[in-house]
């Protein structure tokens, strides 16, 4: 099947650590003497899933499915977290306080990302500092490096995190946000977790998690003024702004002690 729709020779043969031998390097013997070339450049085999530290298997009356196991965005989003804040070749143990913990991160991820979002929707222009600019050299260099090592994923995810500590707290200026967003999207396309999760339209109540939804920039925009409007107290320009936005599909979610968020409505 390969050879048909990929050619005699592939970049990368994947499967489960329990498949390395005899079943690949049997696939291998047989494809090479019959194509006389390599027959994969890499071979990725992937750890188990285990159920509170125990193989998860039908026998063992443990199996779950992803439907049976995670109901909101919220935890298909920390799911992934989870598994790719792990290294592909070790075992995966899934356990719900192990998915607690992961929903944790996606929370503060959110938190994260939201607060640079308002900061660099303010009005006018800035430059990041040279303490920023380091920091996301430094992280985005460290990120590249664990990617380059055998896919590095948990090292990857700590340089991540590295940076967000430095513009996580305190006051940031409009010009350091926006370089912070474009290094937090810059991650994300290799991490993955700022997204909309197709099938789930509404949060769980008390949820704290924007669902992943990424909002047009000129609705980030909108909720700017509106922040700007409620500040001066100018309730009829903020209720205007609102309605404006819910018109486009969103809705503004106020954080305690947070900024305002725009949800998929």
């Amino acid at each position: 099947m390969s050879k048909r729709f990929l050619g005699n020779s592939i970049d990368i043969h994947a499967g489960g650590v329990d498949l390395t031998f005899p079943h690949h390097e049997n696939e291998i013997a047989q494809s090479e003497c019959f194509c006389g070339c390599e027959m994969s450049k890499f071979w990725m085999h992937n750890g188990f899933v285990n159920i509170n530290n125990e193989k998860m298997s039908k026998s063992l009356g443990n199996f779950l499915t992803i439907r049976d196991v995670l109901k909101t965005a919220e935890e298909c989003r920390a799911f992934r977290y989870l598994v790719i804040s792990s290294s592909y070749r070790q075992s995966l143990n899934f356990a719900p306080e192990v998915l607690k913990g992961a929903k944790n991160t996606i929370k503060r991820l959110d938190k994260w990302r939201a607060r640079l979002v308002e900061a660099a929707s303010e009005p006018g222009d800035g430059e990041a500092t040279e303490a920023v600019k380091k920091a996301a050299e430094a992280s985005i260099a460290q990120f590249e490096i664990a990617m380059n090592d055998d896919l590095n994923t948990p090292r990857a995810c700590a340089a991540l995190f590295t940076f967000l500590k430095k513009t996580e707290k305190g006051e940031i200026s409009k010009g350091d946000a926006a370089l912070a967003l474009e290094v937090a999207d810059k991650f994300d396309k290799v991490i993955g977790v700022f997204y909309d999760v197709p099938g789930y339209d509404k949060e769980p109540e008390g949820g704290d998690s924007s669902g992943g939804a990424e909002a047009p920039a000129e609705l980030l925009e909108m909720l700017a003024k509106r922040n700007e409007a409620k500040e001066a107290k100018d309730w009829a320009k903020a209720d205007e702004i609102r309605d404006a936005i819910k018109a486009q599909g969103f809705v503004i979610k106020d954080v305690k002690g947070g900024p305002s968020q725009l949800v998929k409505a």
